[in-house]
């Protein structure tokens, strides 16, 4: 049975805030093209500066780490180095460094999503160290994506914006049959396009009791409201 790991929480004039709730030992994969919003989402819901050149341990007890923290921690030893050059020790770096925070606690990761090697590796490391997989995919169109990446001056190649566009695409197409389709042994996956995501107003981390607010099921939750949330726990 597939279930939804969305909760509203009134707001005090009667609105809904919308937020997400998943267990403590969870990782979080925040995943979409380049320029879909993942760092801007990440900043906005944990406090980020943009700027750390480490992963950051937020006051609840969850670790975020953004691929551009490695970025910036390699950028100051081979700034002089052309980036195509080093790009792969940034993500080797990013890699070592969501494997170093399964600890137990909650974990949430910028991952564009589309390799799937790494997402077959992230669901290893997470059976290995008995953490629930969850993921965020923010669907952007290709022409929302382009303006993400001039907005933040940062414009990949237009050969690799097109083969991260067709692999998004499949992708997506291959997760309306479930989350697993994502990465083995994902437990859940809520799919927003840009403005939802922006909607999106709080991640929480803990049981059902901890936070406010009913617990709807994507089946139960009112079509205007809820997002698509699947999950394979019954």
């Amino acid at each position: 049975m597939f279930q939804g790991l969305v909760r509203y929480v009134p707001a005090a004039k009667g609105s809904a805030v919308r937020g997400a709730v998943y267990p403590r030992r969870s990782l979080v994969l925040v995943t979409g093209v380049p320029g879909a919003g993942k760092s801007t989402l990440l900043r906005r819901l944990f406090g980020l500066d943009g700027d750390e050149r480490r992963p950051v341990l937020t006051a609840d007890g969850v670790r975020v780490i953004d691929s551009l923290q490695s970025r910036y921690q390699l950028g100051s030893l081979l700034g002089r180095v052309p980036y195509p050059l080093w790009r792969w020790v940034v993500h080797v770096l990013h890699l070592a460094q969501v494997a170093a925070a399964l600890r137990g606690g909650p974990v949430v990761v910028h991952e564009c999503g589309t390799r799937r090697p790494v997402r077959v590796l992230l669901s290893v490391l997470c059976r290995l160290r008995r953490y629930e997989v969850h993921v965020l995919m923010i669907d952007a169109t290709p022409q929302e994506a382009r303006s993400g990446q001039e907005a933040r001056g940062r414009r990949v190649t237009e050969r690799s914006h097109r083969m991260h566009s067709l692999r998004w695409r499949r992708l997506r197409a291959a997760t309306l049959h479930g989350p697993a389709a994502f990465a083995p042994g994902a437990r859940s996956l809520l799919a927003l396009d840009r403005r939802r995501a922006r909607e999106l107003a709080w991640i929480r981390f803990g049981p059902c009791a901890d936070t406010r607010g009913p617990l709807h099921t994507a089946a139960g939750a009112p079509s205007a409201q809820v997002e698509p949330v699947m999950s394979d726990t019954s």
